[in-house]
């Protein structure tokens, strides 16, 4: 019967108290499906706008979030994107669009890349990491290794003599192609990682390159470390620049004055010698300063080093290119330094620009004044943005979840551990808790109550208060007591009602207990001692059987069970016992038969449990190789960025709630059920 009749509904007031109740409701609701949209969104997203509270991604339809995003992920690092650049940026929020100095320039920049095949030491990878995670091609080089290697990281790490701990730490060896102590061009073996990298590199698309802009590269590791400002640069060097970007390092050194030293600094000291040429006039000297008692002091120390074979010094030949060992690399490079040895009319820095303006010659586009333009980068990046605008927007939106999934899948281990125990657990609920209400319920001892009460109690205690001592008993679980124990008790048990009928159950059970007791305390380590075994308990650690024991018995399901064991009709029972059904049958085939939308709801209950199970999985279990799902999804949350972890528990709660949409009928036939019996 309705609290509220139908004609009591009439009423405008009791209206007015519906519609404010539903407006509570609806708002109620608001308040859950608004911040779950928040999180959907932001698994969407990347640092550029993690930051942003919009429902709908603003990327998706603003193509200037979309380019500082395309910044963010071609240049991985904000300083080679203020270096590439030749703009400060101290975010990637800060990257805007730049406004084009010349569209022909810009144009003809695209054509060169496109057509000309750079050295590797020449460029670096784009989309290759994040902030604590891998895009497009750093995800292809690493699924390349993983299938080589059939996934094993300790193959990689001995075929290449490497030490890498997992696979989220295989990165990429070239960070700072630039600078002197980074030695490249360095010709690599087979069982160098550099060699698979270098490899990797020449199979890349011309648009997934990005060129080492060495006047950027100026800018931003010498000139800004003495001049802060432009300003500062003027007026030391005499000179009226507007934009750093203008600024360029010439491809010989400048005549004269402190532009000329700067130059020289920088080429002889920092500069990588990829981007070096030296004419081979310097040849005799060069032979000169290695035939030095400081460095070489015969020839035969000369072809130890660098395991040669010349007769003298003067058959040693110029390196007209980068050497391709790192000991002649280390020679070239203090021959460099050295400035009464190397003359720096002979030195020339010759890196993408430089090529850039040959090939404008050669192919007769070079127009006047495009000797003085800085590399239009930045306005390459708009363009190719725009080119590709479909595919890179796709690649954001499913950036993070393929991180997540091919994490996952790199622990493959998680997914099957996690089926396992889901199922066991399951079953051993399915089984313990059923056959212990049914008991309750059909023979209702005296003390069923107290059980019932005794097992709801361990509901008052949260799980951490029994992990210590969980932990401790199954490090040392007393297996053999416990079987010497119930084996001796259900032999005294059988015995005492086949010889003692007319004593009494109470005494019986009880001498049972006390055998029982006294034969897993006492019996059973004599006898082990008797057979050279000093202990009777064994670690139940890193077994499935350590994760089941502790939840199989549930106080809230035996509860739940009992009351509707309860509910079904006597009259079924009588009937079964008129007919002679064996008291197995009365449980399976009524009981068990009756109550499947609570079973159901039972085994959604342990299903629940043991997939989001996580303490006592990462206590009890330490070796990774049993961990199950949600012990790898707090790894990867450890080290990964919002947007990541935001991805992650998405796509771990998918599991959870495709079961309740499968088992929702049978859930609200457990709650109807037992109301309308």
């Amino acid at each position: 019967m309705p609290i509220i009749s139908n004609i009591g509904r009439r009423s405008s007031k009791i209206r007015i108290v519906f519609a404010l109740m539903f407006t509570l409701l609806i708002l109620g609701s608001a308040t859950m499906v608004y911040p779950f949209l928040l999180m959907f969104s932001g698994s969407f997203k990347s640092e550029v706008d993690s930051q942003g509270l919009s429902v709908i991604p603003q990327y998706w339809y603003d193509n200037d979030l979309l380019y500082k995003k395309y910044v963010e992920a071609r240049y991985c690092r904000t300083e080679v994107a203020t270096a590439s650049l030749q703009r400060p940026y101290g975010s990637w929020r800060q990257a805007t669009r730049v406004k084009d100095l010349n569209p022909a320039w810009t144009a003809a920049w695209r054509s060169y890349r496109d057509e000309v095949d750079w050295p590797t030491p020449w460029f670096k990878v784009a989309q290759h990491e994040g902030i604590r995670f891998y895009r497009r091609n750093g995800r292809t080089f690493r699924r390349a290794l993983s299938d080589r290697f059939d996934g094993s990281i300790e193959a990689l790490n001995e075929f290449y003599g490497t030490g890498f701990v997992n696979w989220e730490s295989v990165n990429f060896p070239d960070t700072q192609l630039h600078t002197r102590r980074v030695r490249n061009g360095v010709a690599w073996s087979e069982k160098d990682f550099e060699s698979t990298f270098v490899a990797f590199k020449k199979k890349l698309r011309k648009i997934d390159r990005v060129p080492l802009n060495v006047d950027g590269f100026y800018w931003s590791t010498f000139l800004r470390t003495k001049y802060a400002k432009i300003n500062d640069y003027n007026r030391t060097h005499g000179t009226q620049y507007t934009d750093y970007r203008l600024v360029q390092l010439d491809r010989r050194a400048p005549a004269e004055g402190l532009v000329r030293e700067d130059w020289e600094t920088f080429v002889r000291e920092e500069l990588n010698l990829n981007f070096i040429r030296v004419d081979p006039s310097e040849t005799a000297d060069f032979r000169e300063f290695l035939n030095h008692p400081d460095r070489y002091a015969d020839i035969e120390e000369y072809n130890k080093s660098h395991s040669a074979d010349y007769d003298r010094f003067e058959d040693i030949p110029f390196p007209d290119s980068t050497p391709t060992t790192a000991r002649s690399q280390q020679d070239l490079s203090e021959f460099l330094q050295d400035r009464e040895a190397c003359d720096l009319a002979s030195i020339e820095v010759y890196g993408p620009r430089q090529d850039f303006l040959e090939y404008l010659k050669r192919t007769g586009q070079m127009k006047e004044g495009w000797e003085a333009l800085p590399l239009p980068l930045a306005e390459a990046d708009y363009l190719d943005m725009e080119a590709q605008e479909f595919a890179f927007r796709w690649e954001e939106v499913k950036r993070n979840y393929v991180h997540v999934i091919d994490y996952i899948l790199r622990h493959g281990h998680a997914a099957i551990n996690t089926v396992i125990y889901c199922s066991l657990l399951i079953v051993a609920t399915l089984i313990v808790n059923p056959l212990a209400a049914y008991a309750l319920s059909r023979y209702k001892p005296p003390s069923q109550y107290k059980i019932i009460l005794i097992c709801m109690a361990t509901m008052a205690f949260p799980a951490e208060v029994t992990m210590i001592p969980s932990f401790l008993l199954l490090k040392k679980f007393p297996l053999w007591n416990l079987v010497a124990g119930f084996g001796i008790a259900a032999a005294v048990l059988t015995a005492g009602f086949k010889l003692y009928p007319k004593a009494s159950e109470k005494l019986i059970a009880f001498t049972a207990l006390v055998a029982g007791i006294l034969g897993g305390w006492w019996l059973a380590p004599m006898v082990a001692t008797l057979f050279g075994h000093e202990e009777t308990h064994t670690s139940l650690l890193n077994t499935f059987a350590a994760l089941i024991l502790p939840a199989m018995a549930n106080g809230y399901g035996l509860f739940l069970l009992k009351g509707f064991f309860d509910s079904l009709p006597r009259e079924l029972y009588e009937s079964a016992d008129i007919d002679g059904a064996s008291e197995w049958t009365k449980f399976w085939s009524f009981t068990m038969a009756l109550s499947k939308p609570i079973l159901a709801v039972l085994a959604l209950s342990a299903f629940t449990a043991a997939y989001s199970e996580f303490m006592m999985a990462l206590i009890i279990i330490p070796d990774r190789d049993m961990w199950t799902l949600m012990v790898w999804i707090f790894q990867l949350q450890i080290g990964a960025p919002h947007p990541v972890i935001q991805a992650s528990v998405l796509i771990a709660a998918i599991p959870t709630f495709v079961v309740f949409i499968f088992c929702q009928n049978i859930i609200i036939r457990g709650i109807v059920v037992p109301v309308e019996k």
